[in-house]
C-alpha cells in the first residue's frame, strides 16, 4: 500500500517529479563523465610515459632498480619466457642490457648510457623507433647495412659530440668480466624523447652486439613487459612474482620504475579528488533543494493525512519510498547519459592543438588527447557516490516529515 501511494504521488505532480529526477540524472551524468574523462586521460598519460622509456613492468634482479650494474644480470631461460607467455594480460616482452660507457668523436668525449635492445621486439614495448628525428632506428640484421656495429644516440648527445649521422665513433666500456674494451660504432640515427637527460646521454645498440662486446653472451639486465590494459599491471605483476621468486628475480611495476611520474600523478589525483569533492557537495545541495522543495510544498497534505490517523513513521516511509523511486529513475537516466558521453569521448577523443601540440611534438611526445575510459569500475563508483550523496541529502527532508504535527502541517503555507 505504501508503495502504491508513493507511486501515485510521483504520477500526480509530474512536473515536480521530473524536476527532481532531472536534478539527480544531471548530477549522475556529470559525475560519471568527469570521472571517466579524468581516468581515461590519466591512463593515456601513463601509457605514453611507459612506452617512452621503461615499459609497464620489468623483470630484474633484486636491487637492480636502486643500483644498476652489469653484475646484476641473469640468463633469459625458457622458464622465464614461459612465465611471461602464460599470462593472458601480457602483450609483449623484450630483453635489455644497460651499460655506462664513453663515446668519443675526434677530440670530444662524452659519457653515455648505452642500452642494448632487440629491434624485433622492442616495438612491442616502447615507441623508441618512432622518436628517431634523424636517420633510422636499429635494424634486426645490422650486417645487412654495414659490418660496423650500429648505434642510435640522443640528438643532444650527437650535437655535443660535434658528430653527424653516418660518422663512426669510439665506444669505451668496462665489460662484465672487468676488462675495459673499446670498438668503433657507426651512428645511424638520432632520437628525441623529450627527456633532457636521456637525450643528452642515451644511446641504443643491438642487444646481441652489446652482449658480445660486454662479454655477457646470453645474459640480460632486464626484460621489459607490455600489457594490454593498464588495469592489468597489478595482476600481471602478482602472477610474475609468484613464478619468478624461485628463480631469484622480481617483477617491478611502472610505479617503481618511474617514481617521479608516480608522484606527479598522485599530485594530480589529489587535485581531482578535491574537485570531485566540491562537485559532489554542490550536487548534494542541489538534490537536497529539489527533494526538500517537493516535500515542503505538500506539508498541508501531510498534515491532513496525519490528522486522519496515519502514523508519522508510515508517512515518512511513504516519502522515503517516493524519494527512492525518484533516485533510482534519476540514477538510471544519469548512468545512461554518462555512459553515452563517456563513449563519445572514448571513440572521438579531443586532440589538443595549437602551440601546446607543437610543443609536445618538439620534445618527442605524441600530441596530447583528452579521452575517457569505459572501465566498469568507474560507473559503479560514480553510481555509489551519487547514491550515497542523494541518500544523505534526503535525510533532512525525511526528518522534517517525521517531526511534522497534524495541525502545523495543515496551517503550513
Amino acid at each position: 500500500m505504501l508503495f502504491r501511494i508513493a507511486w501515485r504521488s510521483l504520477r500526480r505532480n509530474r512536473r515536480r517529479t521530473l524536476l527532481v529526477v532531472a536534478a539527480i540524472a544531471f548530477a549522475g551524468s556529470l559525475t560519471i563523465t568527469k570521472m571517466s574523462v579524468d581516468y581515461g586521460t590519466l591512463s593515456e598519460g601513463i601509457s605514453e610515459a611507459a612506452r617512452l622509456s621503461t615499459g609497464f613492468i620489468q623483470i630484474q634482479k633484486p636491487g637492480y632498480i636502486d643500483n644498476p650494474s652489469l653484475e646484476k644480470n641473469f640468463s633469459l631461460s625458457p622458464a622465464i619466457t614461459h612465465a611471461i607467455d602464460r599470462i593472458p594480460g601480457v602483450s609483449g616482452s623484450s630483453p635489455r642490457v644497460q651499460a655506462d660507457g664513453l663515446l668519443s668523436h675526434k677530440e670530444h668525449s662524452i659519457g653515455a648510457m648505452v642500452m642494448g635492445v632487440s629491434p624485433k621486439t622492442e616495438g612491442e614495448i616502447t615507441d623508441f623507433a618512432l622518436k628517431v628525428s634523424t636517420g633510422r632506428f636499429l635494424s634486426a640484421d645490422s650486417s645487412a647495412h654495414d659490418s660496423m656495429p650500429e648505434i642510435v644516440v640522443g640528438y643532444r648527445l650527437l650535437k655535443n659530440l660535434k658528430a653527424s649521422v653516418g660518422d663512426s665513433v669510439v665506444l669505451l666500456c668496462q665489460g662484465y668480466d672487468g676488462v675495459l674494451s673499446n670498438m668503433f660504432v657507426r651512428i645511424i640515427g638520432a632520437f628525441m624523447t623529450g627527456s633532457d637527460e636521456f637525450d643528452r646521454m642515451g644511446a641504443f645498440m643491438n642487444i646481441k652486439e652489446l652482449q658480445s662486446f660486454l662479454s655477457m653472451d646470453g645474459r640480460v639486465n632486464a626484460v621489459a613487459i607490455s600489457v594490454r590494459n593498464i588495469e592489468d599491471v597489478p595482476e600481471v605483476t602478482r602472477q610474475l612474482e609468484s613464478s619468478l621468486k624461485p628463480l631469484g628475480l622480481v617483477a617491478v611495476p611502472w610505479q617503481t620504475l618511474m617514481p617521479q611520474m608516480k608522484q606527479t600523478l598522485e599530485f594530480k589525483q589529489s587535485g581531482d579528488l578535491v574537485f570531485m569533492g566540491i562537485l559532489l557537495l554542490v550536487v548534494g545541495f542541489g538534490i537536497l533543494n529539489a527533494v526538500l522543495m517537493s516535500i515542503t510544498e505538500r506539508f498541508r497534505e501531510y498534515g491532513v493525512v496525519l490528522a486522519l490517523g496515519m502514523r508519522p513513521g508510515k508517512l515518512a516511509a511513504t516519502v522515503a519510498i517516493e524519494s527512492l523511486l525518484m533516485l533510482i529513475i534519476g540514477l538510471v537516466l544519469g548512468d545512461l547519459a554518462g555512459f553515452g558521453a563517456s563513449y563519445y569521448f572514448h571513440v572521438h577523443p579531443i586532440v589538443v592543438g595549437g602551440n601546446l601540440a607543437d610543443l609536445y611534438r618538439q620534445y618527442g611526445f605524441n600530441v596530447p588527447i583528452i579521452t575517457s575510459s569505459m572501465t566498469s569500475g568507474i560507473f559503479v563508483l560514480a553510481s555509489i557516490c551519487i547514491l550515497s550523496i542523494s541518500f544523505i541529502s534526503t535525510l533532512y527532508p525525511l526528518w522534517r516529515v517525521l517531526r511534522l504535527e497534524p495541525l502545523k502541517g495543515i496551517r503550513y503555507t
